[in-house]
């Protein structure tokens, strides 16, 4: 393995996974191949495990915080001296009141201030709770939707990168990891799929990425840039074929000579991204020496 490819792949490992300087050092045998994934699979059933913990421990907690919050509320407001709570608490509370009002005026409860106000005060927190509980489940539908869609684009950025062809290890493990390490790369980004079913790439802020020039970045562009990061492929043999040779010279010639032509080459929605990078380059060079 290269010595730039072996850092690319620690620098991953050790971002993704938290494999500190030891455990990395385990992957590689003498002649720096790498030979032992144990440290990146134990890693990550140890991150997993951590997460599946972490969120069950902060949902319960939550539950229970929330909970308490509403029965301390409760007791303060009413004066109630008891060990009760949830459901049992609301009843005593209740019962206490209904005590009260029966004890003042008998005829009819229901419609006395006091009656009134703690029925309102009930609803009106339950209905909070209802809004907190709702918000949860939009947030659990959010996380599950991602990774639904996420599904879709690792199964397309692998298929694009087959038919690219890429230099893999001969060893299956190895090529996996690398795959994987540009998976998990791809796993940041923002992503939305169109009623077409095409991708298409977010900012941060939820708006479609552009590039300094202003221009959408297609899902291809993204996943390709991703991806040349960390994969070589075969170089294309140079065909020196006549027709060949002729559409080399047209494509030569038809070549922007101005910042602006070279602009309006990159607003083309049907551009390649062979061609996107080219004109880029161009644009930048013939702006630069205006």
């Amino acid at each position: 393995m290269k010595a730039e490819e072996q850092t690319k792949l620690n620098e991953t490992l050790s971002k993704v996974l938290k494999l500190d300087a030891e455990q990395l050092a385990t992957l590689y045998n003498e002649a720096g191949d790498l030979t032992d994934l144990t440290a990146v699979i134990q890693a990550d059933e140890k991150r997993i495990a951590k997460f599946n913990s972490d969120k069950t421990s902060q949902y319960n907690r939550g539950i229970k915080e929330g909970a308490e919050k509403i029965e301390k509320a409760l007791r303060e407001k009413y004066e109630v001296e008891s060990d009760l709570i949830g459901v049992e608490l609301v009843d005593h509370i209740v019962s206490a009141q209904v005590e009260s009002v029966h004890k003042a005026s008998p005829k009819d409860i229901t419609k006395h201030p006091e009656y009134v106000k703690l029925e309102s005060s009930i609803a009106k927190q339950l209905k909070e709770k209802d809004k907190e509980w709702q918000k949860k489940m939009e947030d659990r539908e959010r996380e599950f939707n991602k990774e639904k869609l996420f599904e879709k684009i690792k199964d397309r950025s692998l298929a694009n990168l087959d038919a690219r062809k890429p230099i893999l290890p001969a060893d299956p493990k190895k090529a996996q990891v690398w795959k994987e390490t540009f998976l998990n790369e791809l796993r940041q980004g923002n992503y939305q799929e169109s009623d077409d079913g095409t991708f298409i790439v977010l900012d941060k802020e939820g708006n479609v990425l552009k590039d300094s020039h202003g221009n959408t970045v297609t899902f291809e562009e993204f996943e390709r840039n991703i991806s040349d990061k960390y994969f070589e492929y075969p170089k294309s043999e140079q065909r020196t074929s006549p027709g060949n040779q002729q559409t080399t010279q047209q494509s030569q010639a038809g070549e922007p000579r101005t910042a602006e032509e070279a602009l309006a080459k990159l607003k083309d929605p049907k551009i390649t991204p062979a061609d996107r990078k080219k004109f880029t380059e161009i644009y930048d060079k013939l702006k630069g020496g205006k």
